[in-house]
């Protein structure tokens, strides 16, 4: 099974009962209806499934914008599976350091007993979460981030994926992307519990700069509201702000 949080070390996460809405597919354990599947319902131009499914490689070609056309998933913040690759498994032990450090939690959380609307509901998610990135402080460098995060929702930019590598380096987090999405992203802005405290880093694109310098610091329209638009790799980056939309030199795989 694949954990629902690429960044879900013990010292990141905290909170049992929060759901969280992302853009990046988890590789495993993951559900779909029966539309999805025979490509009937939300894939246009498919032919009654006729060329939907790859012969391998589900978890990217999920990823990929013109399958995966702005839908997200909702994870719990502390992850309810293990990657058993820890042990054996494809990625060959490459990650087991990050694996053997993911927090698995054995709590039972109820959640049909909890006011969940602002976490399931796409909308209602988007403006809890804008106001809570955009009303963070913004500062420079990782080392003010860690610093002010202790009392604070602390907010960095990254203007090109080099940088968000060099960021998420300093936090040690997966630094890779899929299909122009990061790790756990949403909306581009990856959020990091740093001393599993109260407060969030967010790793944020140049577009919320923008937003809160420019325009007020209103949510703008797209936030939240990519379901079933056209992007692309490229075009996502762009909307973003993000200026380097080549920087995945691995080839493309040939579904």
């Amino acid at each position: 099974r694949k954990h629902e949080d690429d960044n879900g070390r013990s010292d990141l996460v905290a909170d049992p009962k929060r759901l969280v809405r992302s853009d990046f597919f988890p590789g495993l354990g993951w559900m779909m209806n029966r539309a999805v599947w025979d490509g009937k319902v939300g894939h246009p131009g498919l032919k009654d499934g006729e060329g939907f499914a790859p012969g391998g490689f589900w978890d990217d070609w999920l990823r990929e914008p013109g399958i995966r056309r702005g839908r997200q998933i909702i994870r719990p913040e502390i992850s309810r599976t293990y990657h058993f690759g820890n042990v054996d498994g494809a990625s060959e032990g490459e990650k087991n350091n990050m694996l053997n450090k993911i927090e698995l939690e054995e709590s039972h959380a109820k959640f049909e007993n909890l006011p969940l609307t602002s976490q399931l509901e796409g909308r209602a998610f988007a403006a809890e979460y804008w106001s809570r990135v955009s009303h963070a402080r913004k500062v420079e460098t990782a080392g003010e981030a860690k610093y002010y995060v202790m009392a604070s929702h602390v907010r960095l930019t990254y203007n090109s994926m080099e940088i968000f590598r060099q960021l998420a380096s300093q936090f040690d987090i997966t630094e890779d992307e899929k299909a122009g999405v990061p790790r756990t992203a949403y909306e581009g802005i990856v959020e990091i519990r740093y001393g599993k405290g109260n407060y969030f880093v967010f790793l944020t694109p140049p577009y919320l700069d923008e937003a809160c310098d420019k325009g007020g610091g209103s949510m703008p329209r797209h936030f939240g509201n990519k379901a079933w638009k056209d992007y692309t790799k490229e075009t996502l980056m762009e909307t973003l702000g993000v200026n380097d939309i080549s920087f995945d030199e691995r080839p493309g795989i040939n579904w």
